[in-house]
C-alpha cells in the first residue's frame, strides 16, 4: 500500500523535531524548511527563516541535557499538528533570565504546512508563563 501525503508529512515533521530538539542538530532547519517559509511564533511573525535558527540557538545556548517528547502528531491535507514538550537544565542566560540550574519543561503546539516535503509555514504556540514560573521569575496562582 502506498504511503499517503499525510503519512509522509508526519514522518518529515517527526524526524525534523527529533533531530532539532532531541539531538540539537541546527542544520535540520535548513534541510527541512523552505527558505521563504512564513513563521508565526511567540515574539515573531514574518518570513525570516533565520529567526527559527536564532530561536533554536538561543535555547541550546541556555539549556543542557535536553530531551523532547512528541505527545501527538496529527495530519490532514498538507498540515501537520505537533503537540510537544522539551525539557532541559537551565545553565546559562535565557533572554534576560540568568541561569537557574533548574530543570525546565516547555510545552507547545505547532501547526506546520508542508509542500513538496518542506515546511512552508508554521504557527507555533508555547506556554511561556509556565516556563517563567519554573524559572522562579513569575508566580502564577
Amino acid at each position: 500500500m502506498a504511503e499517503t501525503l499525510q503519512e509522509r508529512n508526519k514522518a518529515i515533521v517527526r524526524a525534523y523535531h527529533e533531530r532539532l530538539w532531541g539531538k540539537g542538530e541546527i542544520g535540520a532547519i535548513h534541510e527541512v524548511w523552505a527558505p521563504d517559509a512564513k513563521v508565526s511564533m511567540t515574539d515573531f511573525e514574518g518570513t525570516a527563516l533565520d529567526t527559527v535558527v536564532e530561536d533554536a540557538e538561543r535555547y541550546f545556548a541556555a539549556f543542557e541535557n535536553v530531551t523532547t517528547t512528541i505527545h501527538d502528531l496529527l495530519a490532514e491535507g498538507d498540515k501537520v499538528v505537533l503537540h510537544w514538550s522539551t525539557t532541559g537544565t537551565h545553565v546559562a542566560p535565557y533572554g534576560e533570565i540568568p541561569a537557574t540550574c533548574r530543570e525546565i519543561t516547555m510545552a507547545g503546539m505547532d501547526i506546520l504546512t508542508l509542500k513538496d516535503g518542506r515546511i512552508v509555514e508554521i504557527a507555533s504556540m508555547w506556554d511561556g508563563l509556565s516556563v517563567f514560573e519554573q524559572m522562579g521569575v513569575l508566580q502564577i496562582g
